[in-house]
Formats: C-alpha cells, sequence, structure tokens
C-alpha cells in the first residue's frame, strides 16, 4: 500500500498524520512565501460506484494468490437483488437482478481491498515527477490519500493541471466519477491565495477555484491554504455548547428523577441554571482545550 494512503495502512494513525502533513505544507507556503497549487478530489459514491472488473483485476495486478481470488470473484458472482413494493415482489424469484459494481464497507477487507483499487493511482502520480518540496532536494509530496479523499499538491498551475489529468484519466478508465460539484482547486502565489479563471483539463468537467475568503472542509477541517484556526475553534464551540445544552435539558444532567418525583420536588431544568455558568465552562474548559490542541498540532509540526 502507498505511504500517501492512511486509510488503510498498517500501523497508521489515521486522519492525523495527513492532516499534520497538511498543515506544515501550509504553514511553510505562508511562512516563506511559497507558490503552491492544491486541488481537493471527490469520488462520486465512491465505494458504490467501483466495478468488480477492476476489483479482479487489481487482485491480478498485485499478485494475490489465485485461491484468493478465484473465492472473491465466486463471492462476487452471487450479489444479487429484487426489487419489491409494498412488501410483495415485482419480479419472478429466479429473476434476480445482479449486482456488478459496489463494494461493502463494515467488514475488514472490504476497505482494505477499496484502498488496493485506488493504488495505482497513487503509483502514477508519484511518478509523475510532480509535486511540492517543502525543502530543497527533499521529498516531493504529490498527493494525500484517506480512503477515497484525495489531495494533489503541485509547485505551479501547469503541474497540477498535469496530475488533475493523471487522476481524471484514471478515474475514467476504470470507470469511477468524479463528484465535480465537490471538488475545488487552490492557487497561491507568494504566499497568499491568488484568483483564477479556471483550468483546462483532459476531460471536459468544470472544477471551482476558491477564494482567498473561501474555505473546503477536508478530513472535518475547514483549510484555505492552512487549518481554518478560528473557525475550527468556534465550531468546537458551537458544538460543545450545543451537547452541552442538549444534556442539561434532559434526565441525563446527574439528577435522579425518581428521587425527586417520591419527594415532591420539582426537578431542575437548564433555565434553572445559571447562564453565566454554563458559558463560563465553554470559554474556560472548551476553547482552552481547544487551543492547547493546535498548539500541540502546529509545535509538532515545525519540528517535524
Amino acid at each position: 500500500m502507498s505511504r500517501a494512503q492512511n486509510g488503510c495502512r498498517g500501523g497508521g494513525r489515521g486522519t492525523k498524520e495527513p492532516l499534520l502533513i497538511d498543515a506544515v505544507i501550509g504553514k511553510v507556503v505562508k511562512r516563506n512565501c511559497r507558490n503552491l497549487s492544491a486541488a481537493w478530489i471527490d469520488y462520486k459514491k465512491a465505494f458504490d460506484s467501483v466495478p468488480h472488473t477492476w476489483l479482479k483485476r487489481v487482485l491480478e495486478l498485485y499478485k494475490v494468490d489465485c485461491t484468493v481470488r478465484d473465492f472473491l470473484g465466486q463471492y462476487m458472482g452471487q450479489w444479487s437483488t429484487i426489487l419489491c413494493h409494498l412488501g410483495e415482489r415485482m419480479t419472478a424469484a429466479e429473476n434476480h437482478i445482479r449486482i456488478r459494481r459496489g463494494i461493502f464497507q463494515g467488514d475488514c477487507l472490504s476497505p482494505i481491498w477499496f484502498c488496493l483499487s485506488l493504488n495505482p493511482l497513487s503509483t502514477l502520480l508519484e511518478g509523475s515527477g510532480r509535486g511540492f518540496q517543502l525543502r530543497r532536494g527533499g521529498t516531493k509530496v504529490t498527493h494525500l490519500f484517506y480512503m477515497d479523499d484525495l489531495k494533489l499538491f503541485a509547485s505551479s498551475r501547469s503541474h497540477l493541471v498535469e496530475l488533475l489529468n493523471i487522476t481524471c484519466d484514471f478515474s475514467n478508465s476504470i470507470g469511477k466519477g468524479l463528484g465535480t460539484d465537490k471538488c475545488a482547486v487552490l492557487h497561491v502565489e507568494r504566499g497568499r491565495v491568488a484568483n483564477s479563471e479556471g483550468i483546462d483539463l483532459s476531460m471536459p468537467i468544470n472544477i471551482r477555484i476558491l477564494s482567498e475568503a473561501e474555505t473546503y472542509r477536508y478530513l472535518g477541517m475547514s483549510q484555505n491554504i492552512g487549518v481554518d484556526e478560528a473557525g475550527m475553534k468556534q465550531s468546537v464551540c458551537d458544538v460543545f455548547y450545543a451537547r452541552l445544552t442538549k444534556v442539561l435539558n434532559s434526565l441525563l444532567s446527574g439528577v435522579d428523577s425518581d428521587r425527586t418525583k417520591r419527594s415532591g420536588q420539582k426537578s431542575p431544568h437548564y433555565n434553572d441554571v445559571p447562564q453565566d455558568a454554563s458559558s463560563e465552562i465553554v470559554s474556560n474548559e472548551a476553547v482552552l482545550a481547544a487551543e492547547a490542541g493546535w498548539a500541540r498540532l502546529f509545535k509538532r509540526a515545525y519540528h517535524a
């Protein structure tokens, strides 16, 4: 499995590694006034659209044992469904609809198999010679993968177009479509977001260009050049306060409802709790915790 794939790689740390690498790149671009072109790629119904023919082919490419290949091929060949309306079949019992696309998500094999189906794309991108170098003579970062969430990096617009064309051609060849409405491109010149009218690709697709005021949500984080720290802190506070309000308005607030009912007392309600107290909890605990977390993240990034 490619090191750029953090979704099912053994010993990986989930989204922490790609987010940390992305944060380091953003800091280097801003601090050193570097040029950067990046793209976020979203696949349309990624797990549901991968063809079974490609899933079988990728097992051959990576020389998986033929016994395992035969078993998985026969296993997929039995996938079928029927149409029902109001509990009654609309097709004859023998007329099952064969499923020729898609893969499961809830078992231990399918996610790894899915990542393996996208692994040749990582090989093509890394072999292109394009990417972004953190320092002179260092390793080029061409892309980051987390399952089907892909982000491309290049040092110029023309190099990014090459990476996008490789991605589009590969995706088209295996029958997977891009969710172009959820894709985005960002161009940075001398550390600042640059305006652009659009990009010309080998396929007739339109990808929106992010402006300086716009962000893209990648792996749960709102990004532009880097992570929108202020926005994420506010988001953490909003979610925390909303959940706190929900808990205080329920019987999960630590009140023994049976005891209060037996004694004839009124169960305390959230409105009985001083508003200053809850807001103090948010400001002192949630905000400080968020700030401490981001401080540790960027401290690690600087020393990487």
